[in-house]
This record gives C-alpha cells, sequence and structure tokens, in this order.
C-alpha cells in the first residue's frame, strides 16, 4: 500500500507550513553511537527485498556443489536466458555480474586510437576501467533534465569514437531516456562504433519490455544491451549478469572476458529467480512506493530531485555533501558517496518500507539541524 501524503507528514513530523526541528527518537537501533550500531543502508542500490524465499532455498540445497564447476548448468542458463529474451544461445554472454561483460565490450571495441564517449554524470566504474586500460573516456553534459543529451552525444562523435555508453535508466540520476528516441539515435551513428545500452535497472520501469533496446539488438543494429541479476532480482552478491548482442559480437565480447565460468550458485540462483516474475513484481511495487514517498518528501521540503525510475533517488540537500552524509549517518542513515559533478547531490537507494520511514523521519531533522 503506497504512504499518502498526509501519513507522510506524520512520519517525517513535517506541518503543512513547513518543517520544524523532529525531536523523534530514531529507535535505539541507530541511537548515540553509529559505529556501533547498525546503520540504515541506503547507499548501494541493491534490492533490500532479495533474493526470493525460492531462491534462497535453492542456494541453500545447492551448496555441495561450491567446490565443483558445473559447465553443463552455466549452458542451461544460457539457453534459458535467450529464451527469456527471445534470441537464439549464441547472443548471451554471461559475466561476473553486468560489469565483467560491459569491460569486456569496452575492450573490444577501444583502442589505443578508438575511445569511449558518455555522459559526464552516469556509472563511475567506466571511465574508471577506461583510464586503467590506457582508454580515453570523452564526455558530454547531461540535460537540463538531468537525462542523456542524445543530440550532445551525436555532435561529438568522430573518427576517434569506438563505443558510446549510454545507461538507461541512469545511474546515479534515475532518469531515462525516452526509447524512441533512443531507438532513433542508435540507427543514426555511423556502423563504425558500438552502442552500450546499460540497463541495470530497467526491470524497475513499469514499461521495461517495451522500453528495452533488445529489439534493435535483433535487427542486427551496433547496439550491445546489458542487464544483471543484482538489482531487481536481489542477487548483487552472486556477481551474475549478462550481455544481448549479435553472434558475431558476442563471440568478441567473450574474447575479452576474463571469467570463462560463473560459479554454480549463482547460475542455480539467477536460473530460479527468472521462473520468479511475481517477486520481480512485489519489488518493482515496493520501490515505486518508496520513490513517491521521496519524492512527496522532497516536494515538502522545497529540495530538488532527478524524476527517477530507478530503484534510487538522486536529490539535492542544499548542503555539502560530506555535512550531510556524515550528519545522516550520525542520526542512522547511509546514503551514497559523492557523484561529481553534481558533488553535493545525494543518491539515496530505496529500502524496505520500514527503512524508508526511518528515512523520513531524519532528512527534515538533518535538515533543521
Amino acid at each position: 500500500m503506497s504512504i499518502t501524503r498526509r501519513e507522510l507528514m506524520k512520519i517525517s513530523g513535517l506541518s503543512a507550513v513547513g518543517f520544524a526541528a523532529n525531536n523523534l527518537n530514531v529507535r535505539s537501533a541507530f541511537a548515540e553511537n553509529a559505529l556501533t550500531t547498525q546503520l540504515v543502508d541506503l547507499s548501494g542500490n541493491e534490492n533490500p527485498y532479495g533474493p526470493s524465499s525460492v531462491v534462497k532455498k535453492i542456494l541453500s540445497n545447492n551448496l555441495y556443489k561450491a567446490n565443483r564447476y558445473y559447465y553443463a548448468t552455466q549452458k542451461e542458463l544460457v539457453k534459458q536466458i535467450a529464451e527469456h529474451e527471445n534470441v537464439s544461445s549464441d547472443y548471451i554472454v554471461l559475466g561476473a555480474g553486468s560489469s565483467e561483460v560491459l569491460c569486456a565490450s569496452i575492450l573490444a571495441y577501444t583502442d589505443s586510437g578508438k575511445h569511449v564517449l558518455t555522459a559526464d554524470q552516469s556509472y563511475g566504474a567506466i571511465p574508471q576501467f577506461t583510464s586503467g586500460i590506457g582508454r580515453k573516456t570523452l564526455f558530454v553534459p547531461l540535460d537540463e533534465e538531468l537525462k542523456f543529451d542524445l543530440q550532445a552525444l551525436h555532435n561529438q562523435i568522430t573518427d576517434e569514437i569506438g563505443l558510446i555508453y549510454i545507461c538507461n535508466p541512469n545511474n546515479p540520476t534515475g532518469t531515462m531516456v525516452d526509447p524512441s528516441e533512443l531507438r532513433d539515435f542508435c540507427a543514426s551513428v555511423p556502423k563504425s562504433l558500438m552502442v552500450l545500452i546499460d540497463e541495470a535497472y530497467l526491470d524497475f520501469t513499469d514499461n521495461f519490455e517495451r522500453e528495452t533496446m533488445t529489439d534493435f539488438v535483433k535487427k542486427g543494429h551496433n547496439v550491445i544491451v546489458t542487464r544483471t541479476f543484482s538489482k531487481i532480482h536481489g542477487l548483487a552478491g552472486m556477481r551474475i549478469g549478462y550481455s544481448i548482442a549479435p553472434p558475431d559480437v558476442s563471440k568478441k565480447i567473450t574474447s575479452h572476458k576474463m571469467c570463462k565460468f560463473m560459479g554454480p550458485l549463482a547460475v542455480h540462483a539467477a536460473s530460479t529467480s527468472l521462473k520468479q516474475p511475481e517477486f520481480q513484481v512485489y519489488c518493482r511495487g515496493k520501490v515505486r512506493e518508496g520513490r513517491e514517498l521521496v519524492f512527496n518528501l522532497c516536494d515538502q521540503l522545497g529540495l530538488d530531485y532527478a524524476n527517477g525510475v530507478g530503484n534510487f533517488v538522486f536529490l539535492d540537500p542544499k548542503m555539502p555533501h560530506e555535512k550531510f552524509r556524515r550528519m545522516m549517518r550520525e542520526n542512522g542513515v547511509d546514503t551514497a558517496r559523492s557523484f561529481p559533478p553534481r558533488k553535493n547531490w545525494a543518491r539515496v537507494t530505496m529500502g524496505t518500507t520500514e527503512e524508508m520511514k526511518v528515512f523520513a523521519q531524519v532528512l527534515p531533522k538533518v535538515l533543521n539541524a
């Protein structure tokens, strides 16, 4: 059930004309010494509800396999994912999280003279990895709505660009490029470069099946789509994801992968989770409730925020980030690190209903301190 504005005001201690210092004692679990008590962790974009109970049982039942390589099981998962995505198995490449296939794609389609083009505020591991392998990353600013600016990206395409990285929905802003505009963009870029689309957070949107770019992959466009089991499936610690790309592209990605084998527990967990769509529907609904709570809270407090669709909200607390995070932690809630160039904005992951109630209590208290 969604939390209404009236309930939100009651939870957070806000009045209709503003907010006052909240003297609520945030429960003893988050009291006095944050170094020795458990924090409400809203920093990592994990799914607080996952994995499902069925997946947990499967993991427990298959612990005895942890000392062996089970290649056949891995092949079965590839086939299952292919059926799920409505492609043949040679379109699918498994990775140790989607991060591995993202990195393998960059290795495959860049070199010392071919670089990565992306937005100046997106998944930070991409420029970090690119720099580590001696490639350059070129940046364009996000647009006014904190979305990828496709026209600005297109304007920067030169012979020196080997790959364009687009995170959709974007991390850390949560914003999403319109799928029809993204399809037009992908169709317009030169065939000499690859468009890498990271859909790690797409499953949290209500229309994900219509918004994915996998249809462009099936049509043979120079597009790679990556997906992960870390987010809505609640398997971040299992480290398993995959890419969807035309067979010739998939072969090239595979040749640049480090991990040729996925752990059997991760494979069993992913396979089982794919068969649990009702759990994903549940998580999607709970995340939506959390976003609505934070959006309403920001409106009440007069805070700017990105109109995101992921399992997190990017907001401006109107104070230095280091101070904001420290004060939030002192009151029992941890948010994410700083994300330049908007270094004072904060990314807040959606927690459980109870965790978000604590957040709604703590935020006005910190802002009014």
